[in-house]
């Protein structure tokens, strides 16, 4: 009988023994969770008030020391959160990748996604960033959050490699937005010479996207797969007979001064406009179509017709133009072919900026006409403030027949602007501005483009235009000039703008068909030279220029 009882109490010894570490880690691990719930309490507490670096403090207390209890998944999302409001994208980024691979179920999965791409697009590093936001993008219902990620890869996928491009498209082949990702890489492997890869993936993409938004883009693509290798020929426009007789000579020994300096890497070869617009179409198509031009140079801003023209007759053949006489923005929407800029919608933005950051100007009124040109002008400039962070107060149109504008005027007055600008025709602001001083707005700054450029402007506007400060395309600049009358040619804007664009052609080297269009680009819009102006005693003074 004791026997037994000393073995029922060495039993119940034994037993008690094994439960104690049990009971005592249950005891530590509650304890733990406690703790680990307070610390958290306090990070999100910091969290919730925005003040993010002592919230890491805290949070960052869990991560070390309490990874097995519930508060750390949270605790670890919202550090990485702080971290990315912090700007510090690096650790933002880190702790978001470590995130997603402990918690690939939570709750917080899809914005912990989001900020990783998000830190990477900061980061530039461009091929996590598009992995991660591409990801989120098919995941997410949030239209508003999905729309930025969209936007942001769109951004980063003509950086990726080759190699990258077709990693991200196996990744996501069965999502709608491998549209994006099979285009641009069909698009480089284009530009690379890659033509039969370049085909095969442009028919895959039309094929399993029939109402693809990249249509237009992959018809120009294929029409330069075809166009063959590069001739080194380039084709020109002039008016040699007719009207512009005068003008087309003076090109011509231009012409003559880059052939016999050898200048360019490309052969020149002309033809006649006859300055008429149906005669440079036939000749734009023969200079394709017999000569195998690469590309047309057409100095044509004589007749917008005539330019369009040949224009129509390129595009359809998938033949790039560069109109260097012309700064037309509705030139520039047609695909492939190329000004120096200076467009209305430019200068619209130089001038935004002048008054934002040169004349310290906060609130802003715009008056236009109800014109396509100026209406585009005039959202641009607006879009442009906002960016800069000031107030547009008013938007104001008005029919472009109208004489008074009093109403409008008096709308504007109330809402008390620094400046108004002003994009219109010369005779619509010889008509405004008087009615600016009358109606009660005199105190506003007159802003404006190169209408104001007009000799009509101070003699006719008087002292109501006094003061006003606007844009223009800068002048042809002193070196052009001097080369021109080193070489004995008259020195005009016209001869001079000519020259400069066979001369920054120089750089055209090495090119093939599917890199010419960018080529081009890049070289034309290498660099924009702006003249900001002001009306002082009924005459033009520049104030300074500013290069784009």
């Amino acid at each position: 009988m004791v026997t037994k009882k000393i073995i029922l109490i060495g039993t119940i010894f034994l037993m008690s023994c094994a439960l104690r570490p049990r009971v005592m880690e249950e005891y530590e691990a509650g304890r733990a969770s406690e703790k680990a719930a307070v610390i958290y309490e306090r990070g999100n507490t910091f969290f919730k008030q925005k003040d993010y670096r002592n919230a890491i403090k805290e949070l960052e207390v869990v991560l070390e020391k309490y990874e097995k209890t519930s508060a750390y998944e949270p605790a670890l999302y919202l550090t990485a959160f702080s971290h990315y409001k912090l700007n510090n994208f690096k650790d933002a980024a880190s702790l978001g990748e470590k995130f997603l691979k402990f918690f690939p179920n939570s709750n917080y999965l899809l914005n912990a996604t989001s900020l990783v791409g998000e830190s990477y697009y900061k980061l530039v590093e461009d091929y996590k960033a598009a992995y991660y936001l591409t990801k989120f993008y098919t995941l997410s219902d949030d239209e508003s959050a999905r729309k930025q990620a969209l936007n942001h890869v769109i951004d980063v996928l003509p950086k990726l490699s080759l190699d990258q491009l077709e990693k991200l498209h196996r990744v996501f082949m069965a999502n709608p937005i491998d549209e994006h990702i099979l285009y641009t890489l069909a698009q480089i492997e284009a530009r690379e010479g890659k033509k039969r890869e370049a085909e095969r993936d442009f028919n895959l993409l039309t094929r399993r996207f029939p109402n693809t938004k990249y249509t237009a883009e992959v018809t120009e693509y294929i029409k330069y797969i075809g166009l063959g290798d590069v001739t080194a020929r380039v084709g020109i426009l002039l008016p040699l007979t007719g009207t512009y007789a005068h003008v087309g000579s003076k090109l011509i020994e231009i012409i003559n001064i880059f052939k016999k300096n050898k200048y360019l890497p490309f052969s020149l070869h002309f033809l006649d406009t006859k300055s008429d617009p149906i005669d440079a179409t036939i000749a734009a198509a023969q200079l394709i179509d017999d000569v195998n031009v690469d590309f047309l140079i057409a100095p044509v801003p004589i007749s917008s017709g005539e330019a369009f023209g040949v224009c129509g007759v390129a595009y359809g053949k998938g033949i790039p133009v560069i109109l260097p006489m012309t700064s037309e923005p509705k030139f520039e929407s047609i695909p492939n072919i190329f000004t120096h800029g200076h467009t209305s919608d430019d200068q619209a933005r130089v001038i935004a900026d002048y008054a934002v950051f040169n004349l310290g100007i906060r609130r802003f009124a715009v008056l236009y006409p109800d014109i396509p040109k100026y209406r585009v002008a005039a959202d641009v400039f607006a879009r442009q403030v906002t960016r800069n962070n000031r107030e547009v107060v008013a938007m104001v149109s008005f029919d472009p027949d109208s004489i008074t504008l009093k109403g409008e005027l008096t709308g504007i007055k109330d809402r008390e602007p620094e400046a108004i600008f002003l994009p219109m025709d010369v005779n619509m602001v010889i008509n405004t501005t008087p009615q600016i001083a009358y109606y009660g707005v005199e105190n506003a700054q007159i802003l404006g483009l190169e209408s104001f450029m007009d000799e009509k402007i101070p003699r006719l506007g008087e002292t109501y235009v006094d003061g006003a400060v606007f844009v223009a395309p800068a002048a042809s600049d002193s070196m052009t000039l001097t080369m021109l009358r080193n070489e004995g040619i008259k020195q005009d804007d016209f001869a001079a703008k000519f020259y400069y664009t066979l001369w920054q052609l120089r750089e055209l080297q090495d090119y093939n068909r599917n890199t010419l269009a960018d080529r081009l680009e890049d070289i034309m819009r290498e660099q924009e030279v702006y003249s900001i102006y002001t009306i002082k005693d009924g005459e033009f003074e520049q104030l300074t220029q500013i290069t784009k």
